[in-house]
């Protein structure tokens, strides 16, 4: 339904020097996400794209397809890691949980639970929740604007011929 354009450098230099415990960690917190809702959508595979990315080989590739086929993720756990990284990853994770253009219940759940694992208040996991709800509200206003746009275009140009 929408294209998340993930920033490719930013989640590069997030976990460029993050440890493989904690790269570990958001690579399952991203597949949980996806399938929360037992269904894997296309633009869900972007998020997947990310989760591999953060893997050193080919063998733990095909362990998180294998677990992400048949479901069967770790159940997300505590992690310490620096408030600062901490509250980037969520934001990262909350922008892939809407990545579909809705937030199941079964989604936000996870969000919330991924949020307390890593050591984040409740008030700022209902913040940052609140703000990936809005984004997505923006993208859906953005193309319904873009398509009226397109249209009123159309029209224009067929006036004229």
């Amino acid at each position: 339904m929408y294209k998340l354009h993930l920033d490719r450098d930013l989640s590069k230099d997030l976990f460029e020097k993050a440890s493989k415990e904690i790269r570990d960690w958001v690579v399952n917190a991203i597949a949980s996400i996806v399938v929360a809702d037992n269904v894997i959508e296309k633009h869900e595979f972007v998020a997947l794209q990310e989760a591999i990315g953060l893997l050193d080989n080919k063998e733990e590739i095909h362990d998180l397809m294998d677990k992400v086929k048949e479901r069967k993720l770790f159940e997300v756990e505590t992690i310490k890691m620096e408030t600062d990284l901490a509250i980037k990853v969520f934001f990262y994770l909350a922008a892939i949980a809407v990545i579909d253009g809705n937030l199941k219940k079964s989604e936000a759940e996870l969000l919330k639970k991924c949020g307390q694992c890593l050591g984040l208040e409740d008030d700022l996991i209902r913040s940052v929740t609140h703000w990936s709800v809005k984004q997505m509200e923006i993208n859906r206003k953005l193309k319904h604007d873009l398509r009226n746009s397109s249209q009123a275009r159309s029209r224009i140009i067929d006036s004229i011929l």
